[in-house]
């Protein structure tokens, strides 16, 4: 379910996805299934970020066959136990539904996982309603991807804007906080007209948010937006972090600062020099933190887009099949989850399938990729 707070650009925008009350079988229930892509507005803005004309865009768009997520839009959640709950930043010209994938998956285990799409320009397009009137009539404001070279003022944007997401983390904390204590804020999107069935209710979650093993995660630029979060909230006690970008933040220091448990989960191609280097003193002599690297993967198998357009990065690079990275991540990150939460769900399988594939990839501080 989709979930706005505030008729403003300095609200909160967000993707939540959570274990239903379904009895129907997802896999035939297509109907209640939505697109990867919300509209044409995130093809342009697609086109922006990799600076491709939009008709090749539509076109893998239109061949794709409009991919859609396979999970209930709008279903009642299933509460009868509490949810861990995960709090998620993407990547540099990403969107909020670009990790269905995961997301999915960690729903299906019982997680409440909430993917924002930040405000700062680094989404490849979102949006907000100025008024009740303007959701209602579905007038949006639009906020367009900015793009901005290597060079000058290169890192000084992207200082200010992990800054930005890491106060829209810490918002949707607050608001998580709130909610489960009982403050039930409006959700702006349930203004606008569907005709979609609705039978989410932010309400069916007060008092059912595990708030003792909160965790925030994310992908690139997201990843160092989570680091920055966790080193300012205390409330996160632990840390999912897939190919982070460690260039924004390489002035923090925040090593000293973030004291909870980490997982790193880093692609092959993405495993170079500099970064990992700045990962190295986040796992110095702790054990609850690990760091693994999948094998022959890219940077956008931790995304949809691979099962939307296939690899586009590194093309003469022999890479392994989209679903096994995806199923080794999120394997991964499940089991690092199980470990630091109360979640009752058996993963017996992600161990069985972690053992059958560990070929596959590595663990630590493996020598980095010129």
């Amino acid at each position: 379910m989709d979930v706005m707070l505030g008729y403003s650009k300095d609200g909160l925008f967000m993707r939540v996805y959570y274990p239903t009350e379904e009895t129907v079988s997802i896999e035939t229930n297509h109907a209640s299934w939505i697109p990867i892509i919300p509209d044409a507005d995130y093809i342009k803005g697609l086109s922006t970020v990799t600076m491709l004309p939009s008709f090749f865009l539509n076109l893998a768009w239109n061949y794709s066959g409009h991919t859609r997520i396979p999970a209930v839009y709008g279903a009642k959640a299933r509460v009868t136990d509490k949810l861990n709950c995960i709090i998620f930043s993407h990547g540099l010209g990403a969107l909020r539904s670009f990790y269905s994938s995961i997301c999915v998956e960690l729903a299906s285990r019982g997680y409440l996982v909430a993917v924002l799409e930040h405000r700062d320009q680094s989404s490849c397009h979102t949006y907000y309603f100025e008024s009740e009137a303007a959701a209602k009539a579905n007038q949006k404001t639009s906020i367009e991807f900015k793009h901005k070279k290597l060079g000058n003022g290169h890192f000084e944007l992207r200082k200010e804007q992990v800054h930005y997401r890491m106060g829209e983390v810490c918002k949707a904390l607050d608001f998580f906080l709130a909610l489960n204590g009982g403050e039930v804020p409006h959700n702006v999107i349930t203004d606008v007209p569907t005709r979609r069935e609705i039978k989410f209710e932010l309400s069916d979650l007060v008092g059912k948010i595990d708030v003792e093993s909160l965790s925030v995660g994310g992908h690139s630029f997201g990843g160092a937006t989570a680091l920055l979060a966790l080193s300012r909230r205390e409330e996160f006690k632990q840390g999912i972090l897939l190919d982070p970008w460690m260039y924004p933040i390489k002035e923090e220091h925040l090593d000293s600062k973030v004291t909870k448990p980490l997982i790193f989960v880093n692609t092959y191609t993405f495993h170079i020099v500099n970064n990992v280097k700045a990962m190295e003193p986040y796992l110095t002599g702790e054990k609850t933190r690990r760091m693994f690297t999948i094998l022959n993967s890219t940077h956008e198998s931790q995304t949809d887009s691979v099962f939307l357009v296939g690899y586009w990065l590194n093309w003469f690079m022999k890479k392994i099949d989209p679903q096994v990275a995806t199923n080794i991540n999120n394997y991964l990150i499940l089991r690092f989850l199980k470990g630091q939460t109360k979640n009752k769900e058996n993963i017996d399988d992600c161990v069985i399938y972690l053992r059958d594939n560990d070929r596959h990839f590595s663990e630590g501080l493996t020598k980095p990729w010129a």
